[in-house]
């Protein structure tokens, strides 16, 4: 199975939506409420909120992941980031996910390794990103693409609030 990427167009944002909701739901149920979760995918993964991101070419970027015509996950980078440790032009990796039902098809590095070249064909010295500390399996991920913790945050998702590693890749 071959995985292709490519960068999301503005007409897009319902292919997106779907999938937002659908890895973020697979990825954090387990450990939120019902109520949480659909407020949040509510809020963050609407098809206008998407829309608008699209349109904003100079401030975000989208790509997605493919096996054949099927979408199987995405990357989102905010382009002018900034984080008082990091220097030099910095991006964030702030969304990247895959359907659980594709964890085997390599497409998580595929991403990211879209992501990492991207960012290097802007010139880009830090490529940062915040994960759940409990999350094991993507600090590890990120831990083999060479990414090192270098801080910490906490993200609030509905009632609850994680604890969050801060990596980054110079690159």
């Amino acid at each position: 199975m071959n995985t292709s990427v490519r960068v999301a167009n503005k007409n897009e944002s319902q292919i997106l939506s779907s999938l937002a909701a659908d890895t973020f739901y697979e990825t954090f149920k387990p450990y939120n409420t019902e109520e949480d979760i659909q407020a949040y995918i509510k809020k963050a993964y609407n098809t206008d909120t998407l829309s608008k991101q699209l349109a904003a070419v100079h401030d975000y970027y989208f790509a997605i992941a493919f096996i054949g015509d099927k979408p199987i996950g995405y990357i989102k980078m905010i382009l002018d980031a900034s984080h008082l440790a990091l220097k030099g032009k910095t991006i964030e990796l702030e969304k990247i996910y895959v359907l659980k039902s594709s964890w085997d098809t390599k497409c998580g590095a595929a991403l990211m390794q879209h992501a990492i070249d991207f960012c290097k064909s802007l010139g880009a010295q830090n490529l940062f990103l915040g994960v759940w500390e409990e999350n094991h399996r993507a600090v590890a991920f990120y831990q083999k693409f060479g990414f090192n913790t270098f801080a910490s945050r906490q993200f609030q998702l509905g009632s609850r609030l994680c604890d969050d590693y801060m990596m980054n890749l110079i690159l």
